[in-house]
Formats: C-alpha cells, structure tokens, sequence
C-alpha cells in the first residue's frame, strides 16, 4: 500500500511541518511512504531539525499545482494525507485524511453573505469569466491583476443571445524575457485558434477571436486554452516552484454588459474590481468532500473548522517528541520557543520582552529572558527580529536564533519557566487564527520540567491544568503576578515543575502513534 504525507511548508521546519513529519514515520511502518512538498530541502537536513528519524521515506518535490491538477498527483496513492497548514487542496486518492492546524476562514456573517450574493450577480450580469480549472490564483500587477495558466486551462463564458460568430477577446500576455509563447484555443475538442505571444513581461496584447455560435452550449462557450509551461524555480532558483504558462488578465465576450465592468471596476474602481476577483465560489468548500476524515489538532481548531466548514472530525493532538527531554540543573532562566517572522501567527516576542524588562524595573535580579526558534528569511521576518534585538538591549535576554537540536535541547533542560503570549491582545473573534491553535512547544516545556505561564487563549488551556502544572494568565500583570509566585516560591515551582512532566506524557509520540494508527486502520481496513 502506497501512502503520502502532503505539506508545502517542510522548508519552515516548524510545529506544523513536525507535525506532517511525524505521521509520515508512523505510516512508514506500515506502508511505502513518502513526504511530498514544493520546494527542494534535504532530507537529512529536515531530519536534523525536527529530531525524527526519515529513513526509509522519501521527499517528493513537485510543482505547486492548481487543485485540478494536484488531484491527479494525489491519484497514484492508497493513502493521502494533507497535514499542510491552509492548503485546502482536493485528493483523488483510494482513501484520504486531512489533519487540520487550523482552519482556512470563511466568513459566514450576514454582511458577508450579502456581499457574496451581489457580487455574483454582477459577474453574472456583466459576463465575467468563469476560471475552471489550470487557473492559479489571481495576482496583482500595477493596478490590475492577472492569474497564470497551466499546460491546459479552461475558462466558461456567458454569452448573450444574438446570431453570427462571438467576438471574444483573450487579453494576455507571454512574461518570459526571450522567447515566443504559442498557444492554441480549443471548444468542444475543435481548435478554432492560434496565436504566439512575443515576449514582453509585465505587459498584455489583446487576442481576438471569432467563436462559431455552434460551439455556444446552453448560453455558454467553453475554452480550452493550451500552452508550453516553464518552472521559475529551475530557471532562476526562485521559490515559485509553479508550472506556468500564459498571464491571462481577461477573457471577455466584446458586449457592452462587459465594457462596463471595464469602465468600472478595471479603470475607475480597481479595489472594488479586485475583491469581485477573489470573490469565493459557491462551492469554495467542495474540496474538502473528497476527504474521509478531517482530523483537527485541538479541540479549539475544532471549534473554528465547526464555524468556518460547517464540518467536524475526530480529533488528532499533534505528536510531541519528548523521549529527548533532559531536565538538567536549572538556572535562572525564563524560556520562550517559537518561529521569529511577522505575520498572523506571530508569536509576540515583543510582548514578552516588555513584560521582563518590567519585571527587571520592579527588582527581578540574576535571571535570564531566552528567546529561541527559526528565523523566517522573509526581508519583514528578519527586520522584525532586529527590532526584538533592539527592544531587548540592556537587559538579560539571550537570543537562540536557528539554535542546533543539542543547543535547544540544553536550553528546554536549563529553564525554570516557560513563557508564551501567540494571540494576546488579539480579538479571538475577530481572529482566531493569530492565536496558538495547540502548544507544542509547551508540551516540550513541560516534558522538562519546565512550569508554563501561557495565555489563557488558544489552544494552551488544554495542555495546561490552571494551578496544577502550569498557570493561565488574562493580562500582562497576571503574567507577571504567576511569574513572581514561582520565582519566589521555589517549592511551589518544583511541585508544579514534576506535575508539568507528568502531564506532558498525554502528548507525546506514542500516543500520536497508537491514535493514528487507529484513524488509518478504521479507514483503510488494515
């Protein structure tokens, strides 16, 4: 039986990717497996970063596909598993598992729904394209946009009554630097054009075609748009690891219901015109049918799948390696681990710098702030760390920038208390996904012993049992309140610090193991 652990971000060697990692191991016990991702990474480099064993499975590296198109890949496995966070792509596998960090949002208000309904009506009424299938998704250029095709596109477009041939126009361009781009437009399996595109990147020629009425079903004609495709990864080593073809900004029946969303939303309202773009369709969620079990990770990832996905599965905790924990002699150390990148997950670093720093102010003498964890190469990432650096100076706190596995290892035995703040100051719902979905750097805290302070949000509530291997705080003073109470009491620490190992065994990998294999077996029937 042949399996597949599906994740495009291995590159980021984060909880998630440990996540995806791990179920690959444990279904490699029992059957051909093997990781699949979109970007070239070693995989005795990916072994190293996330402590896990990869002999024996494979890292299979293909183009980032439109869903169409990555179906087709899925279909030559018994087993998919997509454990890749937001990638909600369809699975044509004999069986399939989607394990779920957090939920993609889909906005379900009425507001929403309102907006949603009269945008479809204005692609209806003012005869925009409708994107089938070998269409990535749509991209800014200046103040317009376009989307990439693959080998073959497909695109439906309604066409008003009349008589004679549909005059449509293929606005598009050909973005390569230095070589002609042919490409052929099909109807019904029947080619009824030709055209190359010269090279000129950035900007679109007008393609005019004249469509024979015949070819005109039911009020709509469909076209079948094919191409040479080429790979920017291979070409120029850029992270776009995508097959592309021809840069299609429009493909429009020449009426005047279309020339007035020309007028509209292309030249005078833009903005407008690019949210009629990314407006989801009505079937936005189908992909998730073609999947037999959605596992989240957390009983809160859950919750926001049943609000966002009207859907529900068994829940899968993650798995938390603990068999590495050393506890060790401690130091005055206070430890935070977690990825160092801006953005929605962001792991407020600051936040926990200004609450030491305060706690310094008010008498904190002899203990250390260490800040440990990947740094994200991203131009905003590695500025973001910076400004911590910055933030931090003059005061005890140590950074572990891409720290090796036995520099970690020794920092989690050292510390005293584990601090994290993912989500504070947020609005949970207004944006859930900013908060820690499960914990599994707390689990690894706790494993050595380590007593979590952690934000009363999220996913940490359920790791941590409030007041008995851990403490939950609200607002920063509660963070600092708990703190203290450790520092201060050190056989109260030590009481929580044991009952913190204890607890942390719930999570680890043989449990994942003995739940998965579970899940597959019920699925699979062996």
């Amino acid at each position: 039986m042949k399996a597949a652990v599906y994740n495009r971000w291995l590159h980021e060697k984060g909880g998630g990717e440990r996540h995806a990692v791990m179920a690959a191991r444990v279904l490699a016990e029992r059957f051909d497996t093997e990781l699949i991702t979109h970007r070239p990474i070693e995989r005795d480099a990916l072994a190293d970063a996330l402590h896990i064993n990869l002999d024996q499975i494979g890292v299979r590296v293909i183009p980032a596909l439109p869903p169409n198109r990555f179906a087709e890949v899925t279909r030559e496995y018994d087993l998919f598993v997509n454990s890749s966070f937001m990638t909600n792509q369809p699975s044509a596998a004999r069986h399939s598992v989607m394990l779920v960090l957090f939920p993609s949002p889909i906005d379900r208000t009425w507001p929403e729904r309102m907006r949603q309904t009269v945008g479809r009506f204005l692609k209806r009424q003012l005869l925009l394209p409708e994107w089938s299938d070998g269409f990535y998704d749509v991209q800014e250029l200046g103040r317009g946009w376009f989307r990439y095709t693959t080998d073959h596109a497909r695109v439906r477009l309604r066409v008003p009554r009349g008589r004679g041939p549909v005059p449509i126009d293929i606005v598009a361009g050909n973005f390569r630097p230095d070589e002609r781009l042919p490409v052929r437009c099909l109807a019904d399996g029947h080619l009824v054009a030709e055209h190359a595109f010269a090279p000129r990147p950035g900007h679109f020629e007008t393609w005019r075609i004249s469509l024979d009425r015949r070819y005109v079903k039911d009020g709509f004609a469909n076209l079948l748009l094919m191409s040479p495709t080429r790979n920017p990864a291979e070409e120029t080593a850029e992270a776009d690891n995508r097959e592309i073809g021809l840069a299609v900004t429009d493909v429009r029946v020449r009426h005047p219901r279309h020339f007035l969303y020309e007028l509209l939303f292309r030249r005078a309202l833009p903005e407008l015109g690019w949210r009629l773009e990314w407006l989801p369709e009505p079937h936005s969620l189908a992909n998730l049918d073609t999947y037999d079990l959605i596992c989240p990770i957390s009983a809160y990832s859950r919750t926001w799948m049943e609000t966002y996905w009207q859907r529900s599965g068994p829940l899968l905790y993650p798995p938390v390696d603990t068999s590495w924990a050393e506890p060790r002699a401690k130091s005055r150390s206070i430890l935070s681990v977690g990825r160092f990148f801006r953005g929605s997950h962001e792991k407020k670093h600051g936040v926990l710098i200004d609450q030491f720093k305060q706690m310094c102010r008010d008498g904190l003498e002899g203990w250390t702030l260490r800040l440990a964890g990947h740094q994200s190469r991203r131009d905003a990432d590695l500025a973001y760390t910076d400004d911590l650096r910055r933030r931090a100076e003059g005061y005890p706190v140590e950074f572990a920038v891409d720290a090796p596995f036995k520099d970690l290892q020794r920092l989690y035995g050292e510390a005293q208390i584990y601090w994290h703040a993912a989500g504070y100051g947020e609005r949970v719902n207004r944006n859930p996904i900013k908060f820690e979905h499960f914990g599994i750097s707390v689990v690894e805290a706790m494993a050595n012993a380590v007593v979590p302070v952690v934000l009363n949000q999220g996913g940490p509530p359920e790791v941590v049992h409030d007041g008995q291997d851990g403490f939950l705080w609200t607002t920063t003073s509660e963070l600092r309140e708990r703190t203290w109470s450790l520092i201060r009491d050190q056989e109260l620490r030590g009481r929580m610090a044991t009952q913190a190992s204890r607890s942390s065994q719930r999570f680890n990998t043989s449990a994942f193991r003995d739940r998965l294999n579970d899940l597959v077996t019920n699925l699979v029937g062996q």
